[in-house]
């Protein structure tokens, strides 16, 4: 089993058991009972399983138990010294996919079965597991070709009990600013906003380029270090929420990531509420201030961004809670788990693998960096930091060796920020905007409110 399907493995058991090991108050044992029982009698496409759907209520308990003693870590399978033959002929792969278009309920050892009937296969040739893994691949899973469309239904207003206990999380196309590489043209700016359900505060906001991992990653860990692990993240099924490596991420911090059901974004309504009210109340100032000059650069927007959260949404009376996000999350005593930097940087390090050529050495984003030299010929995996690679930690086996030295390191991080900032030219101050106005705001609430003789303030 590869190191990636391992980790595919781990996360899968992890999302089991999350709505359990994620809660940050206590549950009774009828609770927890009553959801193992639940979670069995549902029906599950396994990674690397290709007959098993169901997961008993004892593995779940087994499953706990690993994730209580040893963490994420130990809910990946035990690493096999046998390896087989995985290899089909197209002759064999192109039979299975017809018989399961045929008819889409057919099993894989129904399947199998056909196909050494009609003498396509040598009988006790074809993996189960394999198949099922290639008709996964085309797209030609059961789950997927059986589906049915959901009929449409009513929806009920949902709000958690307390803050951060869910956060929701979503990209937003915005506005469009100069491009830093071509300045006479323009670049559309992307919003990735991270909203807690149920204060309604935005414990972070960023624009970006673009919409990769990264930025995701970025946003979250900022989100972490200000205001703790929440319980739940709660996201649509775009590429980038479904990933493995967010999956591994959310298994590490212990956050329960579960994605809202494909064509009903109901779910999410909270953070498309603010987004909305973002293209009445925000976007507009901030296309007043570019067309002045007083926005320029992705900083910029950034900047004026912040200000409008702090200064304007946080403490706004909020339409359906009648409070100010603020006020709503300062009456809460709860008090959510946190990590250190150093460790939520670890765990958010991206992890690839690499084959160790025969002078010591791997490639990486361009660059090459020598490593253990007993390590020549061996498949290692690389974690580190995109934007920094200066530090490359080196696993092989389960087994940390000595950090990855660069030979020739070209790219460090993304310069994109410095080269904004330095094409900046002098700007011309119109009349006052929105943002500067939310500043003076700020600044006189943080020099304390002053009182008239009658008791008023001004």
């Amino acid at each position: 089993m590869t190191p990636g399907l391992r980790e595919q493995v781990a996360a899968f058991r992890y999302s089991l058991i999350a709505p359990v090991v994620s809660r940050q108050t206590p549950q009774s044992p009828g609770e927890i009972g009553a959801y193992l029982r639940e979670t069995s009698a549902m029906e599950y496409v396994i990674p690397g399983s290709n007959t098993q759907t169901r997961v008993s209520v004892r593995t779940l308990e087994r499953y706990l138990a690993l994730y209580r003693r040893g963490g994420y870590d130990a809910l990946m399978p035990k690493v096999r010294n046998d390896k087989g033959n995985t290899r089909l002929s197209e002759n064999v792969l192109g039979r299975a996919a017809q018989l399961r278009r045929e008819r889409p309920e057919r099993s894989v050892e129904q399947i199998i079965l056909l196909v050494e009937a009609e003498g396509v296969a040598q009988p006790g040739t074809v993996a189960a597991s394999t198949l099922a893994r290639h008709l996964r691949q085309a797209g030609l899973s059961r789950k997927k070709l059986l589906i049915t469309p959901q009929n449409k239904g009513t929806f009920r207003r949902f709000e958690v009990e307390d803050v951060h206990v869910l956060w929701q999380a979503d990209f937003k196309h915005a506005l469009y600013l100069p491009d830093p590489e071509k300045p006479n043209k323009k670049k559309q700016a992307i919003l990735f906003g991270i909203l807690d359900d149920y204060s309604r505060l935005m414990v972070h906001g960023q624009f970006y380029w673009d919409e990769k991992m990264p930025r995701m990653e970025d946003s979250l860990k900022k989100a972490i270090l200000r205001y703790g692990i929440p319980e739940q993240l709660y996201v649509d099924n775009g590429a980038v929420f479904s990933s493995h490596h967010l999956k591994r991420i959310c298994g590490r911090l212990g956050i329960r990531l579960s994605h809202s059901r494909p064509y009903r974004p109901a779910g999410r309504g909270k953070i498309e509420r603010i987004f909305r009210f973002l293209d009445t109340s925000f976007i507009p100032e901030a296309y007043e201030a570019i067309e002045s000059g007083l926005i320029e650069t992705l900083e910029d927007l950034n900047e004026a961004f912040h200000t409008w959260i702090e200064g304007y949404y946080h403490v706004r009376k909020h339409g359906s809670t009648r409070v100010s996000p603020k006020d709503r999350a300062a009456q809460s005593e709860r008090k959510p788990k946190r990590v250190s930097e150093e460790e939520l940087n670890e765990i958010f390090y991206w992890q690839e693998e690499r084959k160790v050529d025969k002078a010591g050495c791997v490639s990486l984003q361009g660059n090459r960096f020598q490593v253990e030299d007993e390590l020549a010929g061996r498949q290692v995996q690389l974690r580190y930091d995109p934007y920094d690679l200066s530090v490359i930690q080196v696993w092989c086996a389960d087994v940390r060796y000595a950090d990855a030295t660069p030979m020739d390191l070209t790219r460090r991080y993304d310069h994109r920020v410095e080269k904004e900032a330095t094409q900046r030219e002098q700007k011309v101050e119109p009349g006052i905007s929105l943002f500067e106005a939310l500043k003076q705001r700020q600044r006189t609430h943080a020099e304390g409110l002053r009182f008239s003789r009658d008791g008023e303030t001004r």
